[in-house]
């Protein structure tokens, strides 16, 4: 049977040594000229913050892009309501986000991967914008990956998940990452050992 395409971005779901993900994240100022937001948006640290909270925006997905963390939830904006699904474009708010860089996540491959992929490195890709009915984000991991597991790519591969329904030999199947190129990693190594992306963070 066909997998159902359905894009979410990345969810946490454990931790690297196989423990459950307990919750936590960490309150984070959405920045005004973040684009929109969606729950399972990536996210990169603007090198700022607000009122003591690191400010967020939108990370870009391809390869050389940090990644700060994943958005959970939205706090509500009694301005416009008791709940928010998400954060449109030039909207300020407060994102609860995932920023531990030992936690796993599955997302929805966005071709087809196999088990030779396992433990290869590869992207997000953000073919599909996030929806503004149910707030979950577009956002899906490339099926292209890289043999090399090099130090500039977003994601790494690191198994599938194991659900009846999830047939991984067939496209749009559902995998385990882990951020590859995440904020919180001090030095990302490239053949020269130094860092070429800039300062932790941004």
């Amino acid at each position: 049977m066909a997998n159902v395409d359905n894009p979410h971005g990345l969810t946490p779901i454990e931790h690297i040594n196989g423990n459950p993900w307990n919750g936590a994240t960490r309150r984070c100022r959405v920045d005004a000229t973040a684009g929109d937001l969606f729950v399972g948006d990536a996210v990169v640290w603007n090198g700022s913050g607000s009122g003591g909270y690191p400010e967020i925006v939108a990370a870009s997905a391809g390869a050389g892009n940090k990644i700060f963390g994943v958005i959970v939830s939205f706090e509500p904006r009694p301005a416009t309501g008791l709940e928010s699904l998400y954060i449109a474009s030039a909207d300020s708010g407060w994102a609860n986000v995932c920023v531990d860089p030992d936690v796993v996540y599955a997302g929805q491959v966005d071709g087809v991967v196999g088990s030779d992929d396992i433990g290869q490195v590869t992207n997000l890709v953000a073919t599909h914008s996030g929806d503004t009915t149910t707030g979950i984000s577009g956002m899906e991991i490339d099926a292209t990956t890289d043999t090399s597991t090099s130090w500039k790519n977003q994601l790494m591969i690191i198994g599938g998940v194991d659900r009846p329904d999830n047939d991984l030999t067939l496209t749009h199947a559902e995998y385990k990452v882990i951020i590859n190129l995440h904020s919180f990693r001090a030095i990302h190594q490239s053949a020269g050992g130094a860092d070429p992306l800039g300062p932790v963070g941004v």
